[in-house]
């Protein structure tokens, strides 16, 4: 079931990213998620899916091999079932079920047009994330310190990675 979470949003993010599907295959709205039907066939008595001889990693341009690469890294860490509930709160698969309860079969189809849609809207540009931030700190009531709107602006211009602004933030606390 990872392995079929996984597809999804790497065809997802293609998508998104670049306006076309990375596989021809559909992806159907089952019950535990987003499944593409010819996988599941190929793999339903395995519980773990380590080699697959119809599979061609080389055939993947540099492109889409680093977008696989970007949703393994993303996704990856997440358990099946953690995915499988990621992937009921999300627009795509809602949309093609139409309302029909977690419960009930359906084979209907998620469309591509809905996925790419959806997942370009998940990205946001760094001005306007680091915008959001601050106004949703505002809203709370909570005050930022000088420090911390300098790392964001540094994040935003692309100076510093976020991770790096983290390990900054914690080894200032630190040397308290």
């Amino acid at each position: 079931m990872k392995l079929q979470k996984l597809l999804y949003y790497a065809q997802a993010w293609h998508l998104a990213e670049h306006g076309e599907p990375l596989f021809d295959a559909e992806i159907e709205a089952w019950r535990m998620g987003p499944v593409v039907r010819s996988v599941w066939d190929r793999h339903r008595h395995q519980n773990r899916v380590e080699a697959w001889d119809e599979g061609d990693a080389t055939a993947l341009t540099p492109r889409e091999s680093q977008l696989v690469a970007s949703v393994v890294a993303r996704y990856g860490g997440f358990n099946r079932d953690d995915l499988s509930a990621m992937t009921h709160d999300e627009e795509p698969w809602q949309r093609a079920r139409a309302g029909l309860p977690d419960s009930e079969p359906s084979s209907a189809p998620l469309s591509r047009a809905v996925m790419a849609a959806y997942f370009r809207r998940q990205v946001t540009d760094p001005l306007t994330a680091a915008a959001e931030a601050l106004a949703s700190v505002h809203i709370e009531g909570l005050q930022v310190s000088a420090d911390a709107v300098t790392a964001a602006e540094r994040v935003r211009n692309g100076e510093l990675s976020t991770d790096q602004a983290v390990a900054q933030r914690i080894e200032a606390l630190r040397g308290r």
